[in-house]
């Protein structure tokens, strides 16, 4: 049976004023969102353009999908951007004390300026106070920046410490920590590498956060705040040449996920920052390099430095040298993305920095071994030699 143009007429009236009346909801919640939370709405490009057009094919869909299926699916359209909008929250940085770790040199160092800058009140560890960078970091002469020497693989400093923030934060919560202080001692096959170096970088790089963390975690807790762990592409990627430092970064990113599970009633998130191939301090040291490849040449067995052979162990110094330069040269896209994790409402679990890295993951993740394999394999120590007891065997097959 036909409507009648009567019928018809109020049919689209009503559906046109429910959709209006969904509209009106939709920026009720979102003004009602911002106005019991203390963050502001900083809506990106992004967000804007999707929601845009999600509002738009939901309408025309509307046109030709019966009317209540229509309205189902406009509802629908309205609460993904409803959660659009509250994702572009952007808390105030003033009265928030941030502690960062590692603040000598390279991010920690830039991280404390830019903070500082924003309006946080910064704890800026460093592991020689007297330093070119804490120098620096000193000469601000602030109340809002406070340099401390701590070494993140010595409990008893860290307690120390750990008294001298509470004393400033005054029973006030700790907004953020972010464990920065990291090292990497050698690149090359896993064989070659010291097992010292192995011990070195999980000291550092994952026992060091696990040591802070648990020392500032309950006034984290107290303020409702969150954690930061600076991490690498080799902790979720097993990158060649990489196993002591990646196998460090892994058992982070392991600890960190876990955290974040546990810390959800208490209200406390926890991101990891994987920062691409940038240049600081150490990266880019030649001088550095040339040390450390000296000690791996001092400490190889004759039996090893025989089967992989002086020119293959060579060559990885050589490349390493070679690649360091190359690396980015400013440490700003870094420093945006931890900022954007500590201001967000509501932080990613993960943050990248270089559209590469995610290239990597979804070619690791969705291809055969065979083909990643030999693609990360390549990524940092491209080798145009084989080991020479390899050479050999496969010469006398």
């Amino acid at each position: 049976m036909h409507k009648l143009p009567d019928e018809m007429e109020e049919s689209s009236s009503l559906a046109l004023g429910l959709y209006g009346l969904l509209t009106v909801v939709l920026g009720v919640a979102v003004v009602f969102h911002f106005q019991k939370s203390e963050a502001r709405l900083n809506l990106s490009v992004v967000s804007s353009v999707s929601s845009l057009l999600l509002l738009g094919a939901a309408s025309l869909c509307s046109l030709y999908l019966p009317q209540a299926m229509g309205f189902v699916f406009f509802a629908l359209s309205c609460y993904l951007v409803y959660r659009l909008f509250c994702s572009d929250g952007v808390l105030s940085p003033e009265g928030k004390a941030v502690l960062i770790t590692g603040c000598d040199s390279g991010f920690g160092h830039s991280l404390a300026k830019r903070l500082h800058s924003l309006g946080f009140h910064v704890f800026a560890m460093v592991l020689q106070e007297e330093s070119d960078g804490a120098q620096e970091l000193k000469s601000v002469c602030s109340d809002r920046l406070t340099v401390i020497e701590m070494d993140v693989t010595n409990h008893a400093v860290i307690q120390d410490v750990r008294k001298e923030v509470a004393k400033q934060l005054n029973n006030r919560g700790l907004f953020a920590l972010v464990n920065n202080a990291g090292v990497i001692i050698h690149i090359g096959d896993a064989e070659i590498i010291p097992t010292d170096a192995y011990k070195r970088c999980m000291e550092v790089n994952f026992l060091g956060t696990v040591q802070v963390t648990k020392a500032f975690l309950p006034f984290i807790r107290r303020a409702k705040g969150r954690i930061i762990n600076i991490s690498s592409p080799s902790g979720e990627l097993p990158l060649g040449g990489m196993s002591a430092y990646g196998a460090s970064k892994a058992a982070l990113e392991f600890f960190s996920d876990i955290l974040r599970q546990e810390m959800k009633p208490w209200g406390v998130n926890i991101s990891i920052i994987q920062p691409g191939a940038t240049k600081t301090a150490q990266v880019g040291n030649v001088n550095f390099w040339v040390q450390q490849h000296q000690k791996l040449m001092e400490g190889l067995s004759p039996e090893l430095l025989h089967d992989y052979g002086e020119e293959y162990v060579n060559e990885i110094q050589r490349r390493i040298t070679t690649i360091g330069p190359l690396f980015r040269q400013h440490v700003g896209p870094v420093i945006d993305t931890i900022v954007t994790a500590l201001l967000a409402q509501y932080p990613k679990p993960r943050y990248t920095t270089e559209f590469v890295i995610d290239v990597l993951k979804v070619l690791y993740y969705f291809l055969p071994s065979l083909v990643t394999d030999t693609v990360l394999n390549q990524v940092f120590i491209a080798h145009r030699l084989s080991p020479k007891g390899a050479r050999k065997v496969n010469n006398s097959q």
